[in-house]
Order: structure tokens, then sequence, then C-alpha cells
């Protein structure tokens, strides 16, 4: 008797993207600027909304894609959220990279994860870094 595995869904799975997300949220994280913050999300997303939650003085938050990207190792590969702001992208991420620009900050992350288990890497892609 063959041995039969059920198809799972992948990146290209349309319908994955078409139905209501699995709802992800963190809030209250403080970033710093000397290292690091990576977000991990339990699958792949459908869409993430980031929010610069800091209420002081200017502290802007990068925001990027790979931990090379976000430090500006390659390149600067990243974009800027100022105290208050947030942004929404239809992105395919398993993981997002947070860091303060010149001071620490603090930030939010609300998230729709799809049933798409497959890890992406997009170290060294064009604009990632």
């Amino acid at each position: 008797m063959p041995n039969y595995t059920a198809p799972r869904p992948g990146v290209g799975s349309v319908g994955s993207y078409q139905m209501s997300a699995q709802p992800y949220a963190t809030s209250g994280l403080t970033i710093s600027n000397s290292s690091v913050t990576e977000i991990t999300f339990p699958q792949v997303t459908k869409f993430v909304t980031i929010t610069n939650t800091n209420a002081g003085a200017s502290s802007p938050l990068r925001v990027g894609f790979s931990s090379n990207g976000i430090n500006g190792v390659s390149e600067n590969a990243y974009f800027l959220l100022d105290h208050g702001e947030s942004y929404t992208g239809e992105w395919r991420l398993t993981s997002l990279y947070l860091r303060g620009d010149t001071a620490p900050t603090s930030g939010s992350v609300v998230a729709g994860v799809t049933g798409i288990t497959t890890t992406l890497d997009y170290t060294g892609s064009a604009g990632v870094g």
C-alpha cells in the first residue's frame, strides 16, 4: 500500500490568504537601540501592523526584515516610524526585526497569521540586507 501524505498549504497557496487570519498581538515591547528585537510569528503572516507606542520625545523605531538590514550591515534596509506612528503591510513573514534608531523606544505588533508553517528567510534579498 502506498504512503500518502495529504498536501499542506505553501506560500503560494492563494486560499490561505483569502480566508480570515488568526490573530497575533504583542504589546508593551521595550525596544533597545543597541540590539535587535526579533518578533517570530507562529505561521506565515497575511498582514502586519507595527506601532511606535513611545509617548515621549522623538524616538524613531527601525522596522526591517533581516537583522543585517536593520543594523545597516550591508545596506540600510529598514524604514522608520516616529512616536505615535503605525504602518500596516500585507506581508508574508515569519519574522520581523525592530530596533530603536537613536534611543530606546516602545512598540506593539499586531498580525494576522495563515495556516502556512513554512519558514521564510529574506536575508540577502534585494532591499532586505
